[in-house]
């Protein structure tokens, strides 16, 4: 539906699903959700996107409430749908 609006909607896979991969062996594997949200705003750095609505349900809710917090400047508004949002 967004997209149909004429929304740009960009849906990575969280690392170790569908079709990520390691570049390196050296690459410290990681699935913290702080890592995954700097994986995201890499991903916004690297495509040119300067700011976004970072949405997520679950493990994505979360990811999204990191970006917004440790980036607010890159957050035009934030979507957290269902459990796991930060405590403290």
């Amino acid at each position: 539906m967004l997209a149909a609006a004429g929304l740009r909607v960009l849906i990575p896979y969280l690392r170790g699903f569908g079709a990520t991969r390691f570049l390196s062996a050296d690459t410290m594997r990681n699935g913290q959700l702080s890592a995954v949200a700097s994986d995201t705003v890499t991903m916004m750095d690297a495509l040119g996107v300067s700011r976004a609505f970072p949405a997520g349900f679950d493990w994505g809710t979360r990811s999204a409430d990191i970006i917004a917090a440790l980036w607010p400047h890159r957050c035009r508004g934030i979507v957290s749908v269902n459990g796991y949002l930060i405590g403290s």
